[in-house]
């Protein structure tokens, strides 16, 4: 699931998770997921604080081989903010002044596997013509005929090509690519994107 909430602090907090599982099960502990989010964000509380109680929560209510990964940020109106992340593939950070990709790592174990997890945030400031880029791992992991895998350097190689375009564009791009690869082959996860452009 991805979601954006926007604060009365003009601070926009966005979010992409990953449940375990499929079906009725993973549908439900996403559905709780959400709403916790939606609630603690409101409380005005530091994204790590936030994550902990979350994994507090998971921690409580998920089956032993239940968990959720998630990468989460936040930015002001001036690119502005920060970001954490639990258990998750890396977010790549694409600028624009050099052409380069900054990967944005999760620190932290995912939700809902101990109790006493800690996280930490991490400073992120978005110039103009950066392009954010948070995936769930059924995109690089999406399989061709050949079990071989999309992988990070295609997802990495079309953001240094295509950045330019736009969000749009370049959402369409790698969703086009994906598929290419795949050459119509059946996947089971869930392809997921959230690009942010300056």
């Amino acid at each position: 699931m991805y979601d954006f909430l926007e604060l009365r602090s003009d601070e926009l907090i966005g979010v992409l998770a990953d449940v375990s599982g499929k079906g009725v099960h993973a549908a439900i502990l996403s559905a709780l997921f959400q709403g916790a989010l939606d609630m603690e964000c409101r409380t005005g509380a530091s994204l790590s604080a936030v994550l902990e109680e979350l994994n507090q929560l998971m921690y409580k209510r998920s089956p032993s081989n239940g968990f959720v990964t998630v990468f989460w940020f936040s930015l002001d109106a001036n690119g502005k903010g920060e970001f954490a992340g639990a258990g998750h593939n890396p977010a790549y950070l694409f600028r624009a002044a050099s052409g380069e990709i900054e990967q944005l790592m999760s620190q932290g174990m995912v939700l809902g596997a101990f109790p006493s997890s800690k996280y930490e945030s991490s400073p992120l400031q978005l110039n103009p013509g950066d392009v954010l880029v948070v995936y769930s791992d059924g995109i690089t992991e999406a399989a061709n005929n050949e079990d071989e895998m999309f992988g990070e350097e295609r997802l990495m190689e079309l953001l240094r090509s295509h950045a330019s375009v736009g969000v749009k564009g370049l959402q369409n791009k790698i969703l086009e690519q994906v598929d290419r690869f795949t050459e119509g082959m059946h996947q089971t996860d869930d392809m997921t994107l959230v690009l942010i452009g300056a």
